[in-house]
């Protein structure tokens, strides 16, 4: 029965977070490239610098509005079924789940004989011969290949039935903001503040 609820209280957050998040995220692209980029600053900033800025606070902006969607969407689920959530540690779990599956996504795209070969040319003989830099990189290779393999085989198994990869960019925040509260370890001893205990 306790698992079936944690089930539930799951779908739920990634629901509501991913529902929240997609809001916001519209909301804040709409403002920061239609109204902002467009309107606001047009062709009035033509210097490459100012351009750059301007356009990573609006990604910044979006991206944040998004994040606090989903926070606030996973932690008003568990509020509702009776569960401490913290919301600091549910938005740096969310904050981090789209780079985490950007990573994973990198992994099972990469051609880890195309890497090796890519770096035989890398150094002077002498140095290769002297430290043994290519033995050391296959070394290494052999041992990361089988661990990035297994981490990402769950994106790898949803890729390959065709799971579009938006979709696992919108579900992978809040997935990120479950874990962040639920599994958070080194936090486990600490007492929590007032401020904690309010949120």
């Amino acid at each position: 029965m306790e698992n079936r609820s944690t089930g539930l209280i799951t779908l739920g957050q990634i629901g509501l977070g991913s529902i929240a998040g997609v809001i916001l995220v519209s909301a804040g692209y709409l403002f920061t490239n239609n109204l902002f980029l467009q309107v606001i600053i047009g062709d009035r900033i033509q210097h490459g610098f100012w351009i750059g800025f301007f356009t990573l606070a609006a990604f910044l902006l979006t991206y944040g509005l998004g994040i606090a969607g989903v926070a606030y969407g996973v932690k008003r689920v568990a509020q509702q079924f009776g569960q401490d959530c913290n919301l600091r540690h549910v938005w740096q779990g969310a904050f981090l789940g789209p780079p985490t599956l950007a990573v994973l996504i990198m992994i099972t795209k990469l051609d880890w004989q195309t890497l090796i070969e890519s770096m035989s040319g890398v150094g002077s003989l002498q140095y290769q011969s002297q430290f043994g830099f290519h033995t050391l990189f296959r070394l290494l290779i052999l041992v990361i290949r089988p661990i990035a393999s297994l981490l990402s085989l769950p994106v790898f198994l949803l890729l390959k039935i065709g799971l579009p990869p938006e979709l696992l960019y919108i579900i992978s925040a809040p997935i990120g903001g479950i874990i962040g509260y639920r599994f958070d370890w080194h936090r486990a001893d600490e007492k929590p503040t007032e401020s904690e205990l309010i949120s």
